[in-house]
């Protein structure tokens, strides 16, 4: 089994619908991959897991699993340490949340924004921010379809 990295992230608000994740983390709203999490609905803000896959590129997955319920903290992992920093600083970012490591220390977005990788963090924030998953609503869950 390979070492997985992991990051707390305690959360301070609703999470983005989790297709926002995905425009992020890939950089493009239509990117294959698999997903799986407890979104009840497509568009929930409420979610405390999520897991997702690159179909094309197997470094590429992370998952989030709820540690703690008060406060809702949830921890992210991945076998690719670039992708945990990638994954807790968009987390923490979308919910005004703190990030904190294994051993309850806390860790600064600057300091997760020096360890993403090659990956174009700046970009990667302006794609989320424009995707058309942030347009999606309980009564149009599928904006890209209009």
């Amino acid at each position: 089994m390979k070492n997985q990295f992991k990051l707390k992230v305690k959360v301070n608000s609703k999470r983005p619908d989790f297709r926002v994740f995905a425009s992020y983390f890939f950089g493009d709203d239509l990117y294959n991959y698999d997903s799986d999490g407890d979104s009840l609905s497509v568009t929930s803000k409420d979610w405390t897991e999520l897991y997702m896959s690159s179909r094309s590129d197997s470094d590429l997955c992370f998952e989030i699993w709820p540690i703690d319920k008060n406060p809702l903290t949830l921890e992210v992992t991945s076998e690719r340490e670039e992708n945990v920093n990638r994954i807790a600083y968009f987390l923490a970012r979308e919910t005004n949340g703190e990030v904190t490591n294994e051993r309850n220390e806390s860790v600064p977005l600057d300091r997760l924004k020096e360890k993403v990788g090659d990956f174009n963090l700046d970009e990667r924030i302006v794609i989320a921010d424009n995707s058309i998953w942030r347009k999606a609503t309980k009564e149009n869950p599928y904006p890209n379809l209009n």
